[in-house]
């Protein structure tokens, strides 16, 4: 109850401050946070430590403080989501890789969104719901009921639906099939927690015919943000390594932008 009472004031905060105001006092309790070293922290820095093994400890803590900001201002964003029409929505994104982009637009399958927690992913499958096909987020489900239900209700709103771990194959054939979009993040621990999410993807493209479509959502100064194509992958292709190169170069170029809060998975190690 107190998770949701949390939620319920920031969502109050995001509606009644202008979005500056409210990024600020977002920025302030995700410093204190950070400042508090809780577990996720320590995790994200010793992630960081394995894939900047020659930085320094000064310079990784600035991005994990960095990042828990990041992740406040994450949640900002999606909570002003209710309050953007489309053509709102559409202004403050620029798009890389529209090629790619429209590609997927135009094919009559489904499409698998290779993506990760980088930047403001909740905006990312708003955008792509925005354009009339139906997206499913794999997610797992927040440890209080009513804050799930909360989520499921805002995200229902933006065109976006999530798939949970009990059959989650079943349901991402069947939406795919039916030519929906479903988002699947390659750095946390693969789909019900099997094999690795690489082969997981590639083989629900294999037997589905959907198409692979690595993406991500960062964010760019003065509340803006752009939205990252790469050419769809081969299941073959996925599979060899595509996939791991694409996400360790994103997150290689946005650490500060990564919530790398559980141990690293093997498709970043």
């Amino acid at each position: 109850m107190l998770a949701f009472l949390g939620y319920l004031s920031a969502d109050l905060g995001a509606r009644l401050l202008p979005a500056p105001l409210a990024d600020g006092a977002a920025r302030r309790i995700a410093r204190a946070v950070h400042a508090l070293a809780p577990p996720a922290r320590g995790i994200l820095e010793a992630n960081l430590e394995r894939l900047f093994p020659n930085v320094s400890a000064k310079r990784r803590r600035e991005w994990s403080r960095r990042a828990f900001e990041n992740f406040a201002l994450s949640l900002a964003d999606f909570l002003r989501l209710a309050r953007l029409d489309r053509a709102a929505l559409e202004r403050g994104v620029e798009v890389r890789g529209r090629d790619h982009l429209e590609r997927a637009r135009g094919t009559p399958r489904g499409v698998l969104v290779l993506s990760a927690h980088v930047g403001c992913w909740e905006r990312g499958a708003a955008f792509l719901a925005a354009h009339g096909r139906r997206v499913h987020v794999v997610a797992r489900p927040h440890p209080s009921r009513a804050v799930e239900g909360w989520f499921t209700r805002r995200r229902g709103d933006r065109g976006v639906a999530a798939l949970r771990d009990r059959a989650l194959w079943v349901g991402a054939a069947r939406a795919l099939r039916a030519g929906h979009w479903v988002a699947l993040m390659g750095d946390r621990r693969p789909p019900a927690g099997r094999g690795s999410p690489c082969a997981w993807a590639a083989a629900l493209a294999r037997r589905t015919g959907a198409l692979l479509l690595p993406a991500v959502m960062v964010r760019l100064p003065g509340g803006r943000h752009v939205a990252c194509f790469e050419a769809p992958l081969t299941p073959g292709a996925c599979v060899a390594g595509g996939y791991r190169e694409i996400l360790q170069r994103y997150v290689k170029r946005y650490p500060d932008q990564w919530l790398g809060f559980e141990p690293l998975p093997e498709v970043l190690g």
